[in-house]
């Protein structure tokens, strides 16, 4: 590997100034300037003289999951993407760079046991970060991004409720009422003047990798396998448990559609179970009492 030259970093950066006009967050350009930078190493030439045949090695020789190569696929189809349209590259050398299928995960809730003993471990504000997470659905970077004047009580049906505003993925905006078992919990962090409700050791508001890290820290200690994202899918698959509304459940979590819910989502076994017993021995008791062919 070697270090991205200067001209490799000022092209990121364009990149990215360019991504920020456009509105993306602050998370994104994380993401997009990290994965550039390991490209840029990885690569044998700077990144503006790359062609499809050394981007087709860089892919091959790439040795993480199928999940990964996909995410590192789309940041450098983007980058090249950019840059060709901008007039900084004659052609564009990704267009044949295959994106890989991945395969559709199965939902991740933690079990209730698993939930109760990370709670009880738990110091703050970890405890919090897993509650907004595992009973308002609220992802790493929602809660990295929660300010004091964020939280408000309106009146709901003439009674007072305490509501959380923010700025979810895709830059959406969000109103979500806090369940009254999450109110103090919430609030005994409201002190202090209007500003960023969590921040590091050092003084500066904590991002959704410290969050991420944290809690992922906090289950590895106790030998369990979950990560913060886990308690996203536990909210998803608890809601539509006590609704049974798939609609519901995906207005709760934020989803543009209803399928993106169900990947978040783990269905009950017991109930298609008994379900799946119900319709046979309707179908076959019925046809059991039919006469065979050729009876007298």
């Amino acid at each position: 590997m070697t270090a991205p030259t200067e001209h490799d970093q000022q092209l990121i950066k364009l990149h990215c100034d360019y991504m920020r006009r456009t509105g993306a967050t602050e998370s994104t350009l994380h993401h997009r300037r990290a994965n550039l930078l390991r490209f840029a190493r990885r690569i044998p030439c700077e990144i503006a003289a790359i062609t499809a045949t050394d981007l087709d090695r860089w892919q091959s020789g790439l040795r993480v999951s199928l999940s990964s190569i996909g995410t590192y696929t789309s940041h450098v189809r983007s980058f090249y993407r950019w840059a060709h349209e901008t007039g900084l590259l004659d052609v564009d050398p990704s267009t044949r760079l295959p994106r890989p299928r991945i395969p559709t995960r199965l939902p991740r809730p933690i079990p209730a046991a698993d939930l109760a003993l990370a709670l009880a471990c738990a110091a703050e504000p970890v405890r919090t970060w897993i509650v907004l997470g595992a009973f308002m659905g609220l992802r790493a970077a929602e809660v990295a991004a929660i300010r004091r004047e964020d939280i408000t009580d309106v009146l709901v049906d003439g009674r007072p409720r305490t509501m959380l505003a923010g700025i979810g993925k895709g830059r959406k905006a969000f109103r979500l009422p806090v369940p009254a078992a999450v109110v103090p919990i919430l609030c005994a962090h409201l002190g202090g003047q209007p500003g960023p409700l969590w921040r590091t050791v050092t003084g500066l508001p904590v991002t959704a990798h410290n969050i991420t890290d944290e809690v992922t820290a906090l289950f590895r200690r106790l030998g369990l396998p979950h990560t913060m994202h886990c308690c996203r899918h536990t909210f998803g698959t608890n809601v539509h448990r006590e609704t049974h509304d798939l609609l519901m459940t995906a207005d709760l979590m934020r989803h543009s559609s209803t399928n993106t819910t169900r990947l978040y989502v783990e269905p009950v076994a017991a109930e298609g179970t008994a379900a799946m017993d119900r319709l046979a021995a309707a179908r076959l008791a019925r046809r059991g009492r039919q006469p065979r062919r050729g009876a007298a």
